[in-house]
């Protein structure tokens, strides 16, 4: 029979378990503190700390069994004491698949039909195994900030009309990775419950991706300021780079002159292709992905909009192979 665990060891496996990212010579001290007739000194409750974390050497660490507080990293360092921070570390998302379908800006209920059922049945056709949304599947009009059309669609209506989407994309894709990239149209709704309903904003019922069913359809939600890589490429939106960012001739030269790599984006609605080589012989090219929304919208009548999405063919290591694809009159040219 083993020796049953001491009070040492059953309070150190408390605090640690309490405050998993405090450092192990500040719980030590607390320990001490509030135990002085468990502890010898700081070091004593320090040393049971370390042996829970896995932070004895390689030989404790494979004779202890329970391994479930070990460190996986090294703790960061923080020897000048400086203050708590609270900077963001942007996520990189590595795709998953070896051909995926990327339909950008579909702005439901506000998409045309005849051009996002030519893209899904190319994505069937193509036996693409992966889908990327990539930013403003739904288009949010009714909370946005700007001057309401009473004769646009209730938020409830584009909701519901989001749902059936996802579940109609599942049914067409029933074994595909499916990655929903937040755009600055599905901002929106953050921004929406921040001023309007504060007292809900932290409820997972009101978060966005249950909202629309993403975890029932078994949908990959991505963060609007992640960034999605397939082998060398990196996928944005396109408001990631704020309005800066407003080409006037070419989408795609535009998006190079901000990331000075090989990238893709949408959120500009049209399809476009822009390659440089540098000085070393590299070439870089990025593209900008066409929309399966209105191409005649009310605030924009006269756009220089068109349809289109794009298929990324994953090859080795870093390769892969880019698809455009341009929608007109009902036809992929």
């Amino acid at each position: 029979m083993g020796h049953p665990k001491t009070q040492a060891h059953l309070m150190a496996k408390k605090v640690c378990e309490q405050f998993a990212n405090t450092p192990s010579l500040t719980l030590a001290k607390k320990l001490f503190a509030e135990h002085p007739e468990v502890y010898t000194d700081v070091e004593h409750a320090r040393s049971h700390i370390r042996k829970l974390r896995g932070k004895t050497g390689l030989a404790n660490r494979n004779k202890t069994k329970d391994k479930a507080l070990f460190e996986d990293k090294p703790r960061a360092l923080n020897p000048f004491k400086l203050p708590k921070s609270y900077a963001k570390k942007r996520q990189h998302i590595d795709v998953k698949g070896s051909k995926i379908l990327v339909l950008s800006d579909v702005h439901i209920p506000y998409h045309d039909v005849e051009a996002l059922t030519l893209a899904i049945d190319t994505g069937i056709q193509e036996q693409c195994d992966t889908i990327i949304l990539n930013g403003d599947a739904l288009d949010c009009h009714m909370i946005s900030d700007f001057v309401k059309d009473p004769k646009k669609r209730k938020f409830s209506e584009e909701l519901y009309a989001m749902r059936t989407f996802l579940f109609e994309l599942r049914q067409a894709f029933p074994n595909a990775n499916i990655y929903y990239k937040e755009g600055n149209h599905e901002e929106r709704y953050w921004r929406y419950m921040r001023v309007k309903a504060p007292e809900l904003f932290d409820i997972d019922a009101f978060d966005f991706p249950t909202l629309t069913h993403c975890d029932k359809n078994r949908i990959i939600w991505i963060d609007g300021k992640s960034k999605l890589n397939v082998g060398g490429l990196s996928i944005f939106h396109g408001h990631e780079f704020g309005k800066q960012f407003i080409p006037s001739v070419n989408v795609a030269r535009g998006l190079y002159m901000k990331a000075k790599a090989t990238a893709m984006c949408g959120h500009h609605h049209q399809t476009a292709e822009h390659s440089e080589r540098d000085i070393n012989g590299k070439i870089v090219t990025c593209w900008g992905v066409g929309c399966l929304s209105e191409l005649s919208p009310d605030y924009n009548p006269y756009s220089k909009y068109n349809h289109g999405f794009a298929i990324i063919t994953r090859g080795t290591g870093k390769d892969f192979h880019v698809k455009n694809y341009r929608i007109h009159n009902g036809r992929i040219l």
